[in-house]
C-alpha cells in the first residue's frame, strides 16, 4: 500500500508540472528575494569589513580642539583595549589641480611603512607593522619618496581626474599656510584607495569652501610646518577585528574603549592644556626677553639720536653766531668801500680837473712855442732877406750903417724871442711842475684805486665766504630739522611699535591664560561619513528586504492556496477513495504535503542558490559608484537561508494543509462525487435594470462568473493588487529619485554658479570680481548670501544634523533664485523677520513641525556641535531635496545669533557651454580671496552618477515584480481554465467558435486583472510612499510624487502580462475535448 501510494505522489508531480512548477518558481523567486535582499546588507557589511581588517582601519579616531602630542599619544596606547595608535596629521587647504580649486584633506602618512606594504590584491594592505593604521591601497602609480610628492585618491570625482605626474599647489586654507606646510607644491606620484574614505564623492566636512572636501591627499609628516601638532590619533581597539563590523560585539568593544577614554578626557584635556600653555608661555617669554631687548636698544638708539642732534643744535648756534659777527665786518667793509669810492671819485674828478688845466697849459704852451718859432722863423726869414738886401747894398756904409741897424735890430729881435723862450720855458716848467704833480696825484689815484679794488675783492671774498657759510649753515639746518623731524617720527613709531609690542604681548599672555580645556573628542566609525553611510545603506537595503518580499510571500502563499485548493478538487474522488479504503487523514494530507514541501522546497534552494548570489552582488556592484569598496564573495548565510526557507515552505504547506483539511472534514462518499455547482445567485449589477439590459449575454455571464465564485475573485484580485502594487512601487521609486534633479534644479534653485570668497577679502578684490561678473556675458544676473555650515538638533533629539544655513543679502530678489513652497500645494514660504525655513529632509529627521523650535549650534572642525545653542523657531517647511538646509532672513539672522551675517558667497546665473564656464571659473580664481567657484552642472552629474546605482536596486524592484505578476498571472489563470474544463467543453459543444470560447474564459481573467491592477495602484501608493523614506540617503530627499506615466506603465503592464497569459492559454483551450462535457457520474 505504501508503495502505491508513493508512486501516486510520484504521479501527481509528473501529471501536473506546470502547476508544480507554478509554486516552485513563486517559492523561488519570494523567497530568493528575501533571502538575498536580507544577505545584501549583510554581505555589504561582510566586504566592509574584511576591507577593514584587510587595511588596517582605525576603529577609533581621537581628537581634539589644540590638537595632540606625543604625552597624549602614550597615555592613549597606556589604556586598556588600545591595540595601536598611529599619530596623524589633517588639514583642509585650498589646492590648484589643472588650473582648478579645490578643497582636499592633507594627510600625514609613513612613507616607510607604506613602501614595505604589500597592496598587490587591490583589498590586502600587508604589512608587519602593527601602528601603521587606516593603510591606503595602491592602486596606480608609486609611493612618495620625499615631501615633495604625493598620492591621491582615485576615485575622487573632479573636473578633470587626477593622474600619475600631475602637480597640486596648496594655495590657501583656513590661516597662515607657513604655519601649516612646509611645502606648497606636491609630484602625484600614485593613487590610492583609503579605508578612512570610503566613499567616492564625499570625503568629509570643511571649513572652507562650500563645507565638502573634494578630494584627500597622502604627504609625507616633513611636508608639514615643524611646529605643526598632531590633529588626531587613529585607534585600533583588542579584539575588534575577530569581529564583525557592524555588531553588537564590535559595539561591545569599542563602546568599551570610547568609555574608557571618555573618562579620561578630564586627564587628556588638563594634561594637553598645561602642554599647549607652557609651550606658548616658553615662546611669550622668549618674545617678552627680545621686546626688553629690543626696548632697551631703541631707547638707546633714539638717546644716541637725541644726544647727536644737540651736538649738532650748538654746532648750528656756534655757526649762526660767526656768521652774524662775519656779516657786521662785511657791512662795516662794505660802507668803507662806498666811501673810499665816493672819495677816489672825488679824486678823480680833481685830477680830471687838473689834467684838463695841464693839458690846456701844455696846448698854451705849445700855441705859444709854436708861435714863437714861426716868429722866428718869420724874423730869420725877413733878417735873411734883409741881409741880403744890405749884403747887396753897395754902400759900405750904407751897407754897414744898414747892417748895424740890422743887427740892432736883430738883437732886440733876438733878444725879444730869448725873453719869449725864457717865458716858454718858465711856462714848460711850471707845466712840467703840474704834470708832475698829477702824475704823483694819479699814482696817488692808481694806489688808492688797487686798494679799493683789493678792498673790493676782499669784500666780494668774505661774501662768498658768508654766502658759503649760510647755505652751509641752512644745509646744517635743513638737516638738523629732518634728522629732528626724523627722530620725533622715528621716536613716536618706535614708542608706538614698542607700545603695540607689548599690547600684543599682554594680549598674548591674557590669551594664554584664557586658554580653556580643549575639546576632546573620541569618534568610532559611526562618526566616519563614509563608514558610516554604507552602514546606514546597508540597513536601508535590510529595511527594504524586510518588506518588499512579504508582498512575494503574500502572493505565494495566494497562489499556493489557490493551486493546492484547486489540486485537492481534482482529486476529491481519490482522497474520497483513500478515506473509503482506510487511510488516515494525516497519511492523505501527507501527500499534498509532500508535493507541496517538494514544489516550494525546490523553488526555494534554487531561489536561494541563485539569488542570494546574484542580487548582492548586483547590488553592491552598483554602490561601487559611491563607495570604492573592493567587493568580495561572501558564502550563504545559512540562518538567513534556513529562515527564508522556512517561511517559504512553511507558508506553501500552511496553506496546502488548509486547503486538504477542508475537504478531509467530508464524508467519503461524499467526497467520490463531485462538489455541486454553486447555486446561481442574482448579483447587484442584475438590480440595476438600464444597465443589466443592455449587457450582451456573455457580459451577464462573465458578471455572474466573477461574483459567484467569490474566493477565487478575491484570489485573483489580491495576487494580481500585489503584483501591481510592486511594479507601482519600483517605478514610483524611481519617479522619486528622477524627480531629484529636475524639481531641485529646474524648479527650487535658480542659479548654477557659486562663488565663495574669503571672509576678509580685500575691498579692491571684491570690486573686481563684480566686475568681473558684471562684463560676463554668460552671467544674467548675481545675489550675494551668506552660508555657513551648522548643526542643527531639537530638545530631546538624539541626533545631531549637518546642515547649511544660507541668508540672502537681498530678500526682494531671493525669489529669483530659491523658490521656497510647500511640497504639498506648492504654497510660497517667505523669510520673515524672525522664524527660520527648514527643509522638509531636516524637519522629517528631527520631527518637528511650523512652531516648532531648533537648535543651531557652529560646527567643529570634526563636523560636531560646538559654541552654545541659538534657538530658532521654524516658521516653514520647504520642498528640497538636495542637501539640508536653513534659511532665514538677514534681521532674523541677527536676532538669533547675535551678530550681522558676513556675505561672503555670491551666485549667479551663468548657463553656457562648459568651455565659457571654465574660462570664467579660471578668471575668478586668479583674483585673490576667491577661494571657491563652482558650477552647478558639475554637481548635477555627481547627483546623477550617485542616483544610478538606486536605479540599478529600483529596476531589480521593478523586474522582479514583474516576473512575479505575469507568474501569478499565468498560475490563476491556468488554475482557471482546469477548474472549467467541463464547462469550456459544454461551450464548444454548443458551437461557440474558439474565438467565443477564449473570450468567454479570458474576459474574466481580464476583468479581474484590471479590478486587481486598480486595486493594486491604489496599494501602490503606500508601499511607494514607505520604500521611499526607506531607501533615501542622508543628504537627500527622493521625489514624494509617482506620475501619472508610472501609473499607467504599471497597470498596463499588469493588463500586458495578463494578455501574453492568454495567447500561452489559447492553445490549452484548444486542447480541451468537447467529450469532457458527455462524462458524468451517474
Amino acid at each position: 500500500m505504501a508503495s502505491a501510494f508513493n508512486k501516486e505522489v510520484r504521479r501527481s508531480i509528473t501529471h501536473s508540472v506546470g502547476r508544480f512548477l507554478a509554486i516552485a518558481i513563486i517559492s523561488a523567486l519570494g523567497c530568493g528575494f528575501f533571502a538575498g535582499l536580507l544577505m545584501t546588507s549583510i554581505d555589504m557589511n561582510i566586504s566592509a569589513d574584511e576591507f577593514y581588517d584587510a587595511t588596517n582601519a582605525s576603529d577609533l579616531y581621537v581628537t581634539g580642539t589644540l590638537g595632540l602630542d606625543d604625552a597624549d599619544l602614550d597615555a592613549i596606547a597606556r589604556v586598556e583595549g588600545v591595540r595601536s595608535v598611529e599619530p596623524v596629521r589633517m588639514a583642509d587647504a585650498y589646492a590648484i589641480h589643472d588650473d582648478e580649486k579645490y578643497v582636499m584633506r592633507f594627510n600625514s602618512i609613513d612613507l616607510d611603512a607604506a613602501r614595505s606594504s604589500d597592496t598587490s590584491d587591490g583589498m590586502h594592505a600587508i604589512s608587519d607593522d602593527e601602528g601603521y593604521i587606516n593603510r591606503p591601497i595602491l592602486v596606480e602609480g608609486s609611493w612618495p619618496t620625499g615631501p615633495g610628492e604625493c598620492v591621491v585618491a582615485a576615485d575622487a570625482v573632479l573636473d578633470e581626474p587626477m593622474q600619475v605626474g600631475d602637480v597640486i599647489e596648496i594655495v590657501g586654507g583656513s590661516g597662515d599656510i607657513a604655519d601649516t606646510f612646509a611645502r606648497r607644491q606636491f609630484v602625484i606620484t600614485g593613487l590610492v584607495r583609503s579605508p578612512y574614505y570610503l566613499m567616492t564623492s564625499n570625503f568629509g566636512s570643511s571649513e572652507l569652501g562650500s563645507g565638502d572636501v573634494d578630494s584627500y591627499v597622502f604627504v609625507a609628516p616633513e611636508a608639514y610646518a615643524e611646529d605643526f601638532p598632531y590633529t588626531g590619533a587613529f585607534v585600533t581597539a583588542t579584539g575588534a577585528a575577530d569581529e564583525l563590523y557592524p555588531s553588537d560585539g564590535y559595539d561591545s568593544i569599542a563602546d568599551a574603549l570610547v568609555a574608557r577614554l571618555e573618562s579620561m578626557s578630564l586627564d587628556f584635556r588638563v594634561a594637553r592644556l598645561s602642554a599647549v600653555q607652557a609651550d606658548a608661555q616658553a615662546e611669550l617669554d622668549d618674545a617678552r626677553a627680545e621686546y626688553d631687548r629690543e626696548y632697551a636698544s631703541a631707547m638707546s638708539q633714539l638717546d644716541d639720536a637725541a644726544s647727536q642732534l644737540d651736538s649738532a643744535k650748538a654746532q648750528l648756534d656756534d655757526a649762526a653766531s660767526t656768521l652774524a659777527n662775519s656779516r657786521n665786518e662785511l657791512d662795516a667793509a662794505k660802507d668803507e668801500l662806498a666811501e673810499g669810492a665816493v672819495q677816489l671819485e672825488a679824486a678823480k674828478r680833481e685830477l680830471d680837473a687838473q689834467q684838463e688845466k695841464v693839458d690846456a697849459g701844455m696846448r698854451e704852451y705849445e700855441t705859444q712855442a709854436t708861435a714863437l718859432m714861426a716868429a722866428r722863423a718869420e724874423a730869420e726869414a725877413r733878417f735873411a732877406s734883409a741881409q741880403a738886401q744890405v749884403d747887396q747894398i753897395p754902400d759900405p756904409a750904407q751897407r754897414t750903417h744898414a747892417q748895424a741897424a740890422l743887427d740892432a735890430e736883430r738883437a732886440q729881435t733876438e733878444a725879444q724871442f730869448a725873453a719869449g723862450e725864457r717865458e716858454l720855458s718858465a711856462v714848460k716848467a711850471q707845466l712840467d711842475a703840474g704834470a708832475a704833480q698829477l702824475a704823483a696825484g694819479k699814482a696817488q689815484y692808481e694806489e688808492a684805486l688797487r686798494q679799493a679794488d683789493a678792498g673790493q675783492s676782499a669784500y666780494e671774498e668774505g661774501e662768498a665766504a658768508y654766502a658759503r657759510g649760510q647755505a652751509e649753515y641752512e644745509s646744517g639746518r635743513a638737516e638738523y630739522e629732518s634728522g629732528l623731524a626724523t627722530y620725533r617720527v622715528n621716536r613716536e613709531n618706535a614708542l608706538r611699535e614698542l607700545a603695540d609690542a607689548k599690547t600684543q604681548l599682554d594680549d598674548a599672555q591674557a590669551d594664554i591664560d584664557a586658554i580653556e580645556l580643549p575639546d576632546f573628542y573620541v569618534l568610532d566609525r559611526g562618526k566616519n561619513v563614509g563608514m558610516a553611510g554604507h552602514e546606514a545603506d546597508a540597513s536601508r537595503i535590510d529595511q527594504i528586504a524586510r518588506v518588499f518580499p512579504l508582498i512575494f510571500f503574500l502572493v505565494a502563499a495566494l497562489v499556493s492556496l489557490t493551486t493546492m485548493t484547486r489540486m485537492v478538487e481534482e482529486e476529491r474522488m481519490l482522497i474520497g477513495t483513500y478515506k473509503a479504503l482506510g487511510y488516515g487523514n494525516a497519511r492523505i494530507c501527507s501527500k499534498y504535503l509532500i508535493y507541496a514541501l517538494l514544489a516550494s522546497g525546490i523553488g526555494s534552494i534554487v531561489g536561494i542558490l541563485l539569488l542570494s548570489q546574484a542580487l548582492p552582488q548586483l547590488i553592491m556592484n552598483s554602490y561601487a559608484i559611491i563607495y570604492a569598496l573592493p567587493i568580495s564573495s561572501s558564502p550563504i548565510d545559512v540562518t538567513i537561508a534556513l529562515f527564508a526557507f522556512a517561511l517559504s515552505v512553511g507558508i506553501t504547506l500552511l496553506a496546502t494543509l488548509f486547503a486538504v483539511l477542508s475537504s478531509l472534514r467530508e464524508r467519503p462518499a461524499l467526497l467520490m462525487l463531485p462538489r455541486a455547482p454553486k447555486a446561481g445567485k442574482r448579483i447587484l449589477l442584475e438590480r440595476v435594470g438600464p444597465i443589466w439590459r443592455r449587457l450582451s449575454f456573455s457580459s451577464k455571464v462573465t458578471t455572474r462568473n466573477l461574483f459567484r465564485y467569490k474566493r477565487r475573485f478575491f484570489m485573483a484580485v489580491i495576487g494580481i493588487a500585489g503584483c501591481t502594487a510592486l511594479l507601482l512601487t519600483g517605478l514610483g521609486l524611481r519617479d522619486g529619485i528622477n524627480d531629484i534633479i529636475e524639481k531641485q534644479f529646474g524648479q527650487i534653485q535658480h542659479f548654477n554658479l557659486e562663488i565663495t570668497t574669503n571672509a576678509e577679502q580685500d575691498p579692491h578684490n571684491a570690486h573686481i570680481v563684480e566686475e568681473i561678473l558684471a562684463s560676463s556675458d554668460i552671467v544674467t544676473d548675481t545675489m550675494q548670501i551668506g552660508r555657513e555650515n551648522a548643526i542643527v538638533t531639537r530638545e530631546g533629539a538624539d541626533k545631531d544634523i549637518r546642515a547649511a544655513l544660507v541668508v540672502p543679502a537681498d530678500l526682494e530678489r531671493f525669489d529669483a533664485f530659491y523658490t521656497l513652497r510647500e511640497r504639498v500645494g506648492h504654497a510660497p514660504l517667505a523669510l520673515g523677520e524672525t522664524g527660520a525655513v527648514v527643509t522638509e529632509k531636516l524637519a522629517s529627521e528631527l520631527g518637528v513641525s511650523v512652531g516648532d523650535t531648533i537648535e543651531i549650534y557652529d560646527q567643529s572642525m570634526v563636523g560636531e556641535r560646538e559654541g552654545v545653542a541659538h534657538e530658532v523657531t521654524v516658521s516653514g517647511i520647504a520642498e528640497y531635496y538636495t542637501g539640508q538646509g536653513i534659511f532665514m532672513s538677514p534681521a532674523s539672522y541677527a536676532a538669533v545669533m547675535g551678530t550681522s551675517c558676513n556675505f561672503a558667497e555670491t551666485i549667479c546665473m551663468a548657463y553656457a557651454p562648459l568651455d565659457q564656464r571654465t574660462a570664467l571659473a579660471n578668471e575668478l580664481l586668479d583674483v585673490g580671496g576667491v577661494e571657491v567657484v563652482s558650477f552647478y552642472d558639475e554637481v548635477i552629474e555627481t547627483y546623477r552618477t550617485m542616483l544610478r546605482t538606486v536605479n540599478a536596486v529600483v529596476w531589480v524592484l521593478i523586474i522582479a515584480a514583474a516576473l512575479l505578476a505575469f507568474v501569478v498571472l499565468y498560475n490563476l489563470t491556468n488554475i482557471n481554465i482546469n477548474e472549467r474544463m467541463r464547462e469550456i467543453a459544454t461551450l464548444k459543444v454548443l458551437g461557440f467558435t474558439p474565438r467565443e470560447t477564449n473570450d468567454y474564459i479570458f474576459r474574466e481573467t481580464i476583468l479581474l486583472t484590471i479590478i486587481g491592477a486598480l486595486i493594486g495602484c491604489v496599494l501602490g501608493i503606500g508601499m511607494e510612499s514607505f520604500v521611499v523614506v526607506t531607501a533615501e540617503v542622508d543628504e537627500m530627499m527622493f521625489g514624494r510624487d509617482i506620475h501619472l506615466l508610472s501609473f499607467v506603465i504599471a497597470f498596463a503592464l499588469t493588463i500586458v502580462f495578463s494578455f501574453i497569459v492568454s495567447l500561452a492559454m489559447r492553445p490549452k483551450i484548444r486542447a480541451i475535448d468537447m467529450v469532457e462535457s458527455l462524462k458524468s457520474v451517474d
